[in-house]
């Protein structure tokens, strides 16, 4: 806080009653195990107020002390174009006193009276603010600038990689000549026509479930089990930088508590914690939970004015720009992760090759004994994050990010242009652009558990946007396909096409591939179904069957007794049904309605199950 000058801050924060000699000493024994600031220490505990702490620091320093709520900057004078600045210095000129301006700042270091003396040359004068009277102020004069920068920078900088437009001009001609030339083929010739489809249908699907058990398997090969006691122990505390947290919440005050309580499980010093509790300015319901909860330093509240769409990655677009971390992750209001998730995270960042710029943890469900379909969805994850992801990342194709508990270097973040506010599917849409940029996605040994859609139509809700999310990926990045299979290479492209393209395509086409198997089944001499493909349809039939089955069987071993996962796992197929439906509800909202984030409440679960589950990881 301030020139380093804990001892003085410490015995001014005694002497004017903030703080007791017990407390400074307990504060100086964090300091001297975990390093960090003393303020930051005093404030994380809870000792003592931000107004309070920077008054003292400003009386060490023997400057004046001003808070930018009661006193705000002079009309006119702190510049939007140097809003990002502000932030990073933590500093705000102030007042305009004849030629010379006064500035308010939190610290004095080299950086920032070399900013000072460029900005404003000799004439400056300073005075101590606190860092959250910065944070307000920038929010209340620029918070429309920074929303702005968080819909459209994206998009302004790199329009090709933006889905701010479902189709580009090329795509919408292509789309029409495939259109037009499809309906006159099948007026000109419907049998041959509808035969033809129905084969690309099945080719498609085949080439599909074969793929999905090419990279199972990979996934599923032995690795070595990691020792995380002695590596973690290796961390020296000291070096753990400023890790920042970003919890994106919307009408969600009854997950608060529970998701504040998670948080105050990380395994991190609070010092060292950014956590950014992300709401809607016009949510006044969370806005209200959220301070009447007076969570501590760390839960700052980034207030996100509203504007369209509102989606998650706008949101956390908006909120990067007060992140304090060195790295950065993103936890669902219903998340609750293993505490030592963070640490585990810095350790793999700093033994992994520096190309690696994002981690994914493994997500599975606390609440996957309420009922079938939560049991379905507790299979379905443990499919994709214990074995399909990390078979793509042994395979070297591109990671599709799940939605939370993926980490990123925050730097490398920013210069990919962060998350496209026009998808709805944000993380699979970043983790393919990791990949075009050359740079990779690593698995982190490591869970978060989530809270599962308990009712059907909540379910095909959050299927169908995440679909659809799926969809507007493809369609963006295979807007140059040359470019995109010289940025990947052959086997990434083909894999991106194979996870996030057909697999797609299969929801929307298994309706026929199944129907023509049934209709087989019922009537084997149907005219004018060749036999041949009659067989294809069975084929694919139980290769859709005998794959799910060895999927879940397989990751569900050794816990269907206790949970009931064995009668999920065995009726599993007909779970993807609904897939189907919701893959034609995501089809039809592409169209008429794709920036539409439709949203998934939470807090609906049996919490009485969820502690013992929670103490379990």
């Amino acid at each position: 806080m301030g020139v380093d000058r804990s001892a003085p801050l410490g015995e001014i924060l005694v002497r004017r009653g903030f703080i007791t000699l017990s407390q400074l000493d307990g504060a100086l024994q964090l300091q001297l195990k975990n390093g960090g600031r003393l303020g930051d220490i005093l404030i994380a505990q809870g000792l003592v107020r931000y107004d309070s702490l920077y008054g003292c620091v400003a009386e060490s320093m023997s400057l004046p002390f001003v808070n930018l709520l009661v006193q705000p900057p002079d009309a006119g004078l702190p510049d939007a174009e140097d809003r990002e600045a502000y932030l990073r210095l933590r500093m705000m000129p102030w007042r305009q006193e004849g030629k010379t301006v006064c500035v308010a700042v939190c610290e004095i270091n080299f950086e920032v009276m070399m900013w000072l003396r460029q900005r404003f040359g000799i004439h400056t004068r300073l005075v101590v603010t606190s860092p959250l009277d910065i944070t307000r102020t920038v929010m209340l004069l620029f918070g429309r600038n920074i929303e702005e920068d968080s819909r459209l920078k994206l998009w302004q900088a790199m329009p090709h990689a933006s889905a701010r437009s479902t189709l580009t001009p090329r795509q919408r001609q292509a789309a029409l000549a495939y259109g037009c030339g499809g309906a006159a083929l099948l007026v000109a010739f419907p049998g041959v026509s509808l035969l033809a489809l129905a084969m690309f249908c099945h080719v498609a699907y085949t080439a599909t479930m074969l793929f999905k058990c090419g990279v199972f398997f990979a996934g599923s090969v032995r690795r070595k089990e990691r020792d995380w006691n002695r590596r973690l122990a290796s961390l020296d505390a000291h070096s753990l930088p400023v890790y920042t947290v970003l919890v994106p919440m919307y009408k969600e005050a009854a997950s608060l508590p529970g998701l504040l309580e998670a948080m105050e499980r990380l395994d991190y010093p609070a010092a060292k914690l950014d956590i950014k509790l992300v709401l809607e300015a016009d949510d006044h319901e969370m806005l209200d939970a959220a301070k009447a909860l007076k969570p501590s330093y760390h839960f700052d509240i980034i207030s996100v004015p509203p504007g369209k769409p509102r989606t998650k990655p706008k949101a956390c677009n908006y909120a990067i720009r007060f992140a304090r971390g060195e790295y950065l992750t993103i936890f669902d209001a219903d998340d609750r992760p293993e505490p030592e998730q963070l640490k585990k995270a810095v350790y793999t960042f700093r033994t992994t090759p520096e190309e690696v710029v994002c981690l994914q943890a493994r997500l599975n469900y606390y609440n996957r004994d309420d009922n079938l379909l939560t049991q379905f969805f507790c299979l379905e994850y443990r499919v994709l994050f214990d074995r399909m992801l990390p078979g793509l990342e042994r395979l070297g194709i591109p990671i599709p990010l799940g939605g939370t508990s993926n980490h990123m270097d925050l730097a490398k973040l920013v210069e990919l242009g962060a998350w496209d506010p026009f998808n709805v599917t944000e993380d699979a849409d970043l983790g393919t652009r990791i990949a075009a940029q050359g740079l990779r996605t690593a698995m982190l040994d490591s869970d978060t558990l989530e809270e599962a859609p308990m009712r059907v139509g909540a379910w095909v809700r959050q299927r169908s946007r995440w679909i659809k999310g799926y969809m507007q990926t493809w369609l963006v990045h295979m807007r140059n396909p040359v470019q995109l299979y010289r940025a990947l290479g052959a086997r990434s492209f083909w894999g991106f096409q194979f996870f996030v393209g057909f697999s797609t395509f299969t929801f929307l086409s298994a309706p026929v591939v199944w129907g023509m198997a049934l209709l087989g089944l019922a009537s084997v001499g149907m005219k004018g179904m060749p036999l041949w493909l009659l067989r294809l349809s069975w084929g694919n039939l139980g290769l859709n069957v005998i794959s799910n089955w060895v999927f879940t069987l397989y990751c569900a071993r050794g816990n269907w007794q206790e949970r009931g996962l064995f009668r999920a796992a065995l009726l599993f197929p007909l779970y993807l049904v609904l897939h189907s439906v919701a893959s034609y509800k995501a089809l039809w909202q592409l169209i008429v309605n794709p920036h539409y984030w439709e949203k998934t409440t939470h807090g609906l679960c049996r919490k009485a199950r969820l502690r013992p589950l929670l103490n379990a990881i």
